[in-house]
């Protein structure tokens, strides 16, 4: 049961991956959009180191736009976010190894 909710769990984050931070010339990323990449912080760079070691085994692949924050942003109030997201998932990291030790 265990693997089967912790697989539905990673199938969950592979599906919001999708709001990787990107150059995407037309999005100005705030306060939630740093929230958000701060919150799949870890999850970006697995795909990152990923797509760097599939463009090392072959040139053609692994030219995926994934970046670990957004360059376009409207400054400290992203940061802020960004900041408060690693917070966020840290403590959850930090909360889940402390049910584990009390199973």
């Amino acid at each position: 049961m265990k693997k089967l909710s912790l697989f539905f769990v990673f199938l969950l984050m592979l599906s919001l991956t999708s709001c990787f931070a990107s150059e995407e010339p037309l999005a100005l990323y705030g306060f939630w959009g740093g929230l958000w990449h701060g919150v799949i912080i870890i999850v970006s760079l697995v795909a990152k180191l990923v797509a760097i070691v599939a463009h090392a085994i072959n040139p053609e692949y692994g030219n995926w736009d994934i970046n670990l924050f957004s360059y376009q942003n409207e400054g400290l109030v992203y940061w802020v976010g960004f900041i408060l997201g690693i917070f966020l998932n840290l403590g959850l990291l930090s909360k889940l190894r402390q049910v584990r030790r009390n199973q």
